[in-house]
Formats: structure tokens, C-alpha cells, sequence
């Protein structure tokens, strides 16, 4: 009885056709075919991901860098509009495979894998209506204010924690801006590399100030996995591919496009 139940599994092993024993479908399987592209959530933040004419589609730094990044590792990355906080909690249970522009929190870590090194540094900094009844020189002036922010978003301690301090949360940063040159808002928090991007497009230094009290933190910006992807075994590819990037003078040359040839981050 066993030498017969051995024969059987053995001729069933050896005549197994092949596509099923080495069907990409198959957990860990090393390839990643079209039909399993990597899904990258993410929202608007000019200049790093601009709209374009199609809503669903993007342009800016973020997006050159995964196409740069694509073209060195042979991985194709499907981009998906979602509202941050959503992708966020897609990327929380597995939805989603990847984000780009993630600042680091404990919090986020329980669930994103981190890619090194940081590929851009920017500082949080708060803007003002210019006409302001008390400056903003130091953390505790921030009190006398209403402080517009994006939801869901890490920009530096003790702010993020503070409850006591009075704040209004909106989606985006493009939200901050429009309130605030409709004067609802008097100061709001942003990452400099983003909303001066905005303040110079849309001509609004003539209303708005940059506060002098500058939190002495910056904001990296990582690459993050899922921890639930079913591709994060290619996390590691992706890592040694960014990193022989930022070496290169096509990385330079992306930075240029968007921030110009004297950006120090």
C-alpha cells in the first residue's frame, strides 16, 4: 500500500504540468507581470505630484522618480489617485502596495516598511495673513490662533500631539491656501518645498508672510511599502535602485526640474 501511494505521488510531481508548478500566481513567485504592477496610492502635492487636465492622472517629481526608478529595475508601478488619509489606511491593510512622499511617524511604521535612504528633505514651516494682530515668533504665540493643517499628515512634535492647541483640519494643502487668500484663515502649518511652490504660482506673497518662528525639525521624504503588499519582496530591488539613483546626474536633473539648479535640500 505505501510503495503504491509513493508511486502515485511521484509520477504526480514529475508530470505536474509546468505552468502550474511555476505559476506566477503563485505566492513569492519573482515575477511581476502587468497584471500585477505595483499599486501606488497617492493624492495631489505640487510639485512633487501635479494634476493634470485628466484627474486621474499626474505629473511632477514623485512621478519621475518612480519612471526613473522603473526604467533600472524593469517594475511597472500603477498609480492611483486616492484622498492621503484613504491611502493611507489602504496601505494599513494591504489594499495598496506602495506611497512616495511619507514622512516617517512610529505610528505609520507599525504598517509601512520604510525604503533608505530619504530621497528629499523639506521643513515645516506656517504662513500668516501679513496684517496679523500678534507675529508668530515662537511656539507659544501659535495659541493666539486657529492653525489650519492637513489632516492625517506628521509634521513635527509637539505640534502633531498638541491638543490644546485650537486647529482645522482640511485634505490638502491647496484647501490651506485657498481659505487662507479668502482670509478664513489667519496661519496654517505646511512643508516650505510644497506651499512656497504654490505661494509663488499662484502670486500670493503680497497677502501671505512665512512666520519668523521656524520649528527646528525637517521633514523626510521616504518610499514606503505595505507590510502587507504581496510585492514587498521586491521592497530591496526598489531600495538599491533609489539609492544608485540619487547618485546620478538624472536625479540632479529631476530635482532641477521642479525646484531649480540652487535647491539646497
Amino acid at each position: 500500500m505505501k510503495e503504491t501511494l509513493f508511486i502515485v505521488i511521484f509520477f504526480t510531481l514529475v508530470f505536474l504540468p509546468e505552468e502550474i508548478r511555476a505559476s506566477p500566481d503563485m505566492p513569492n513567485s519573482p515575477t511581476v507581470t502587468p497584471s500585477s504592477a505595483i499599486i501606488v496610492a497617492t493624492d495631489e502635492w505640487p510639485p512633487f505630484r501635479i494634476s493634470t487636465d485628466n484627474k486621474a492622472a499626474f505629473i511632477g517629481f514623485d512621478i519621475d522618480l518612480l519612471q526613473a526608478l522603473s526604467a533600472k529595475t524593469g517594475l511597472q508601478f500603477n498609480i492611483k489617485r486616492y484622498p492621503w488619509a484613504r491611502a493611507l489606511s489602504h496601505m494599513e491593510i494591504g489594499q495598496v502596495d506602495m506611497m512616495v512622499g511619507l514622512a516617517k511617524t512610529p505610528e505609520r511604521e507599525q504598517f509601512i516598511q520604510y525604503l533608505s535612504p530619504s530621497y528629499y528633505h523639506c521643513r515645516p514651516a506656517f504662513y500668516t495673513q501679513k496684517d496679523i494682530p500678534k507675529p508668530i515668533n515662537s511656539y507659544q504665540d501659535l495659541y493666539f490662533y486657529r492653525i489650519g493643517y492637513v489632516l492625517d499628515s506628521a509634521y513635527f512634535e509637539p505640534f502633531d500631539s498638541d491638543d490644546a492647541m485650537v486647529k482645522h483640519g482640511v485634505p490638502t494643502e491647496i484647501q490651506l491656501l485657498r481659505m487662507a487668500k479668502k482670509g478664513h484663515l489667519e496661519a496654517f502649518i505646511g512643508t516650505d518645498c510644497q506651499v512656497e511652490y504654490e505661494i509663488n504660482k499662484r502670486g500670493l506673497w503680497q497677502q501671505l508672510s512665512r512666520a519668523a518662528y521656524q520649528p527646528k525639525q525637517d521633514v523626510a521624504l521616504y518610499i514606503g511599502f505595505s507590510k502587507l503588499s504581496n510585492h514587498r519582496y521586491l521592497s530591496s530591488k526598489i531600495e538599491q535602485a533609489l539609492t544608485e539613483l540619487m547618485t546620478e546626474p538624472e536625479f540632479t536633473e529631476i530635482k532641477d526640474r521642479y525646484f531649480g539648479s540652487d535647491d539646497l535640500h
